[in-house]
């Protein structure tokens, strides 16, 4: 309990107010209500990043040498579009801060997306990687890369005090959720698909950008209490 005391006078009086239960949290809270439709969004954007990153991109390696590329151009090609993606690190940082975090999670979402698309529509590999190959790849580590740099800050900025820390645990957990399924798609042969695999994970994505769109908040200059407010008292 909390007490107060008053003084000045000979008949001061000390009046004891009861403390405010601190609002209950759980997982619960994050799947209803207005913060639903944004848990769903992380999630599935964490979710598809991991079939990305530790599916599709782990195996186009050997997919690439399965078209008749030789397997050391193709480690080639993804070490040429890994140095070639480093300066997109500097826009991830930039665009976060001064344009608009959601707006910018969105845009390298729908951005990954849109160049697993490219892939789906690729011709056939060659025995060295042409220049068409190379760009995909190095905007796929670009964008997918960008995804997770600004998805789990978001999730710490976005969610009240007293889901936050679930929150931020729940969007982290859903990213390693998407490598264990990348990983397990990949033992049952899902990624030897290369087409099919980078549509399935395009549309995951463009599903997860939908629901970022509508139901995000903004939190670029906004302070912690401010953002709270915008989704009102739980």
């Amino acid at each position: 309990r909390r007490t107060s005391a008053h003084t000045g006078t000979a008949g001061d009086q000390v009046v004891a107010e009861p403390e405010r239960a601190p609002p209950a949290g759980g997982l619960r809270l994050l799947l209803k209500g207005r913060h639903a439709m944004l848990t769903w969004g992380l999630m599935a954007c964490g979710v598809a990043w991991g079939l990305v990153n530790f599916g599709f991109l782990l195996w186009l390696p050997t997919n690439l040498g399965s078209m008749d590329m030789d397997p050391a151009a193709a480690n080639q090609l993804l070490a040429r579009s890994a140095l070639m993606a480093l300066p997109g690190i500097a826009l991830v940082i930039w665009l976060y801060h001064r344009w608009g975090s959601i707006g910018a999670l969105v845009l390298f979402v729908a951005a990954t997306a849109a160049t697993l698309l490219c892939f789906a529509g690729r011709p056939r590999a060659q025995r060295r990687p042409p220049p068409a190959m190379v760009a995909p790849t190095a905007l796929l580590l670009v964008s997918s890369s960008g995804v997770i740099a600004m998805l789990i800050p978001y999730a710490a900025e976005i969610y009240p005090v007293h889901l936050r820390g679930t929150g931020s645990g729940v969007v982290a957990a859903s990213s390693k959720a998407g490598g264990i399924l990348g990983a397990g798609f990949g033992v049952l042969g899902v990624f030897d698909h290369l087409a099919g695999s980078a549509l399935f994970i395009a549309a995951a994505l463009a599903v997860a950008a939908g629901l970022l769109w509508r139901s995000g908040v903004e939190t670029r200059g906004r302070r912690l209490e401010d953002i709270q407010a915008a989704f009102g008292a739980d």
